[in-house]
Parts: C-alpha cells; structure tokens; sequence
C-alpha cells in the first residue's frame, strides 16, 4: 500500500516537474511523462505471481494499478483520483480473455462500498480502460454490452516500474 502512495507522490512531482517548464500550459498526459519501457520484466515472487504496475496521468487526473497474475488469476489495486471529483480506490479481480481483462472492481468512494465491472483492452504493453452503458443487478454495476466497449483514449494505463 505504501509502494501505491509513493507512486502517486512520484507521479503528481512528475506532472509538477513537467507544468513547470511550460508556464501557463497543461500537464502532459501519461504517453509523455512515462516513457513506454519494452525491456519491462515483471517481478516475480515466489510461487510464481507476478506483478506489474501500471499509470495514467493527464493534467490533474491521475490512475494507478497495481497487476498481480498467478496463473490464470488476475488480481489488484486499483485507484482514481481525478481532479475535483471523489476519489476511489478497491481491489479488483478477474481473469484475462484473449487480450482483455475482465474484473470486478470493489471500491470505495463517498463512504461508501461500491462494485462495478472494470475491463482493460492490453495493447502495445498499456492498458485502455473500456467505457459503456451500464446497468446495476444485484447491487453490482455492469456493462450492458461488452462487445460495445469504447477503449479510446480516455484512460490508457503505461507500464511503470512497480516502487
């Protein structure tokens, strides 16, 4: 939990670093300020999980995940803290389907517990977040339609190297 505060500190004196030079401007988005890594390896801790780190940061908005995979299990942290609104953080968990990841996201925000669908699109070593119409069942949020997925730029998650 520690590792996820430092990443957040890390990522907002990033932003900071970046707005400082441009007098006036917005903050580059995450594609700038996180160079893509390709020679990435995840860590891999005994009983052979691995876990990888990814964030998004677009002016004041900023996602971090943190990606735990031990075999087919997909498991995590997962936080939003986007600019003037609530924010979130929760655990997720779910299981990859071709290149998609399809979870459930238990968050909480507002003071409450709250679960939804959460589902990323890997491509490129990042992740696009999907976006749809959704309905609740069983106190649950979930996508309609998830052949209907919107994975635009909205929130693309870069691979960072896990503090």
């Amino acid at each position: 939990m520690k590792r996820s505060f430092l990443f957040l500190a890390l990522a907002a004196g990033l932003a900071a670093g970046c707005s400082s030079d441009q007098k006036g401007t917005a903050t580059a988005d995450s594609n700038e300020l996180i160079a893509e890594d390709t020679t990435f390896t995840a860590t891999a801790p005994a009983g052979g999980e691995t876990t990888e780190c990814y964030a998004f940061v677009k002016n004041r908005d900023t996602v971090a995940m943190t990606l735990h995979v031990k075999g087919e299990e997909y498991t995590g942290e997962l936080r939003y803290n986007f600019y003037e609104k609530d924010k979130n953080s929760g655990t997720f968990s779910g299981e990859m389907k071709g290149d998609t990841l399809i979870s459930e996201y238990i968050f909480d925000a507002e003071g409450l517990r709250s679960v939804r669908e959460a589902v990323f699109l890997r491509k490129d070593g990042k992740l696009y977040e999907g976006f749809g119409e959704t309905e609740e069942k069983s106190g649950k949020v979930r996508f309609r339609d998830r052949s209907k997925l919107d994975f635009g730029n909205a929130v693309v998650l870069s691979r960072v190297s896990c503090e």
